[in-house]
């Protein structure tokens, strides 16, 4: 048996990103679901686990061209939904021309479809809210493989979500539990989170896919397209900008298109453009932060305990008195302002 796990796709959503950069992520996270579906043509089934789409910036194009995807995979699909797509009767207008093969599980109880040897059991969000009470006690056929489907929170005291705790996932006897919603790939026993097939801003610095079941192992498979990266730099650790470049250059991925953003402390203005052109960046933000060293600090005291105990270190430029001095002058600045 094969199949593919995937969820938290978000398809449509705005992100956390200026309009520009948000349009570009948009278009990737359609073009990484279109790229996974068809390197995976071989599996026996697809499930998705919820927050497809953002509900509030889908389309009626979106959806054609979400459909024509699956319709283009062929194999059956089983989706529920979370709290970003949630279903409610505007939604299902748009379902409502979806192709055959994707099987939609419509109701906050559960549900099941069974196909040959297996059967899969899921719940839906019907609001952004799941505070229902469902019982999971279901008197399973071990002839079947049984899968069940769900947008979960994991061990989330008082979560506004459908939610499972180790205790919880102990007591199950599904063959398989295809969870979906934290954004971040972890297994429990026999339940798996995939993560986002790709990531969304500059806080998803993680490795983002899906998970491919086969020969009775998950697998995940690190499929994005994108990376984004976060550096916090000081130019004092660098003798030159194409020093800093070398170093972001062979920090960042090779196969895929980087998002970078680097805080850069400068005592001095950097030529921010001529970074731009040694790094190899499909996205680049830099911001540059004064780095106000302490020989910068002592003129704004001129004849004080400050200047006067930064004189005894002149011409002392070894590395033992350069900490002397800076632990000194930190602990004056400290009695100062604290």
């Amino acid at each position: 048996m094969k199949f593919i796990h995937l969820a938290d796709v978000h398809l449509g959503d705005n992100f956390n990103l200026n309009e520009t950069l948000a349009k570009k992520v948009r278009s990737y996270s359609k073009k990484s679901l279109k790229k996974i579906f068809n390197a995976n043509k071989d599996v026996d089934f697809a499930l998705i686990a919820g927050d497809l789409f953002e509900r509030s910036y889908f389309s009626s194009r979106d959806f054609k061209e979400l459909f024509e995807i699956f319709e283009d995979f062929s194999k059956d699909i089983y989706y529920v939904s979370g709290n970003h797509d949630y279903f409610d009767d505007f939604t299902r207008i748009f379902l409502k021309n979806a192709p055959s093969n994707l099987h939609v599980f419509g109701s906050e109880t559960m549900e099941m479809f069974e196909s040959q040897n297996i059967r899969v059991y899921g719940i839906s969000y019907g609001d952004r809210i799941f505070d229902k009470k469902i019982s999971l006690n279901i008197d399973l056929d071990d002839d079947f493989f049984n899968i069940f489907l769900i947008h979960s929170d994991y061990n989330i005291n008082n979560s506004r979500y459908f939610n499972l705790n180790k205790a919880d996932i102990q007591k199950l006897s599904f063959d398989y539990i295809a969870l979906g919603h934290i954004h971040k790939r972890n297994s429990i026993l026999k339940a798996y989170y995939p993560g986002s097939i790709e990531p969304h801003d500059f806080t998803d610095v993680y490795e983002y896919g899906y998970i491919r079941y086969e020969d009775g192992r998950a697998n995940f498979i690190d499929s994005s397209i994108l990376k984004f990266w976060n550096f916090d730099l000081n130019m004092k650790d660098f003798s030159s900008l194409e020093e800093l470049a070398l170093y972001i250059n062979k920090k960042i991925s090779k196969d895929k298109k980087n998002l970078i953003r680097i805080t850069i402390k400068t005592e001095d203005p950097i030529d921010t453009r001529k970074l731009k052109e040694e790094i190899k960046a499909y996205y680049l933000d830099i911001r540059q932060e004064e780095d106000l060293s302490y020989q910068n600090l002592v003129t704004l005291y001129p004849n004080s305990l400050v200047e006067k105990f930064y004189q005894k270190f002149e011409g002392k430029d070894d590395a033992i008195h350069k900490l002397a001095r800076d632990l000194g002058l930190e602990a004056i600045f400290r009695s100062k302002y604290d």
